[in-house]
């Protein structure tokens, strides 16, 4: 099997996921599936790939956009933190201080 540096990044984010769950898992069948979601699909962002191979299907021909971006968002939801300006959180300080 060839080796890629997206699909290995996506297993590793898999196979960390599942042992922080406490879930046993083969690194070769967590890597076939997430190749098979690398070969069928033009997702190329290893988190997008961990989150389809995480629903626990291969790749389906029934598969939309749409299904991949809600599992990315179920299984790596963003941050609201980074999405706040630094003069944001300084006038919420200024704020809190002058309780």
């Amino acid at each position: 099997m060839k080796r890629y540096t997206t699909v290995e990044a996506a297993v590793v984010l898999v196979v960390e996921n599942l042992e922080a769950n406490h879930i046993a898992c083969n690194t070769e069948c967590v890597r076939n599936r997430v190749y098979s979601w690398y070969s069928h699909s033009d997702v190329t962002d290893p988190e997008m790939l961990a989150a389809c191979a995480l629903m626990g299907k291969d790749w389906y021909p029934g598969a939309t956009y749409q299904d991949i971006l809600d599992a990315k968002e179920w299984w790596f939801p963003k941050n609201p933190y980074n999405e706040i300006s630094i003069w944001e959180i300084e006038a919420a300080q200024h704020d809190a201080m002058w309780w």
